[in-house]
């Protein structure tokens, strides 16, 4: 009999990635070259699917009785990019466009490859799991190939500063309500990256070291880019 729990890397799984990277690609890029007078419009629709699938989801599992009332809080950090997403694709503001492009690519790309879901394609709780995460790649996607922004080497110590405070804060939450947002009291319950990094509260020493090897990492393209620019520039000087 065909497993009904979620499979990981299974072929549903893969190909719901396939398609999300496709679509964070292609689609921002078509709207850059093919139609950028539509860029503002499309935002506007993307930060409102944003809100409304998250609306759809919290209807979802609260009619299922799946939330406590400190549950609906939306402190966990891929429904806070859910929110910073669509603010940012409104207002197109920078400050909020560094922290969604580092929570977005960092926090979200790793709950989408190891995501703490046991539902599997079709269930409604899969669908709305994906979308809304692939929704927040496709949300800075557009913010930086069609808008143009774009991370700064200072942007690092102040999301890692701006990440730590919330970790603070919402530690301090979880001890008050008994919750585990961020997962900061307990490890996901599905397999993820923490698991190598031992039991509580070991794996929060690991949780930190993969928060700033993200920074980098995701900071990086644009790095080699100012070196490449930089590298042009001086060859065009010595012509």
């Amino acid at each position: 009999m065909e497993s009904q729990s979620f499979e990981l890397l299974g072929s549903s799984h893969l190909t719901t990635l396939i398609i999300i990277a496709a679509v964070a690609i292609v689609l921002p890029l078509a709207v850059r070259r093919l139609a950028p007078h539509q860029a503002g419009p499309f935002a506007y629709l993307l930060a409102s699917l944003l809100l409304g699938q998250e609306a759809v989801d919290l209807w979802r599992q609260v009619d299922a009785g799946n939330l406590s009332p400190a549950a609906l809080l939306p402190l966990h950090l891929c429904t806070l990019a859910v929110y910073l997403t669509a603010w940012t694709l409104i207002t197109r503001s920078y400050r909020t466009y560094e922290v969604a492009y580092f929570w977005g690519l960092g926090g979200t790309i790793q709950a989408l490859l190891t995501p703490d879901l046991t539902a599997r394609f079709p269930d409604p709780a899969y669908l709305l799991f994906f979308a809304g995460h692939g929704l927040v790649i496709i949300g800075v996607m557009h913010l930086t190939i069609t808008f143009r922004l774009r991370p700064h080497a200072v942007s690092i110590p102040r999301v890692a500063a701006i990440t730590a405070a919330l970790a603070g804060i919402v530690f301090v939450i979880n001890l008050w309500l008994d919750t585990n947002f961020l997962y900061l009291m307990a490890k996901p319950a599905q397999p993820s990256l923490l698991d190598w990094f031992g039991p509580w509260p070991w794996y929060l020493i690991g949780l930190v070291i993969v928060g700033l090897t993200s920074l980098f990492v995701w900071y990086l393209p644009f790095l080699f880019l100012d070196l490449w620019r930089q590298r042009r520039r001086r060859h065009a000087d010595a012509a």
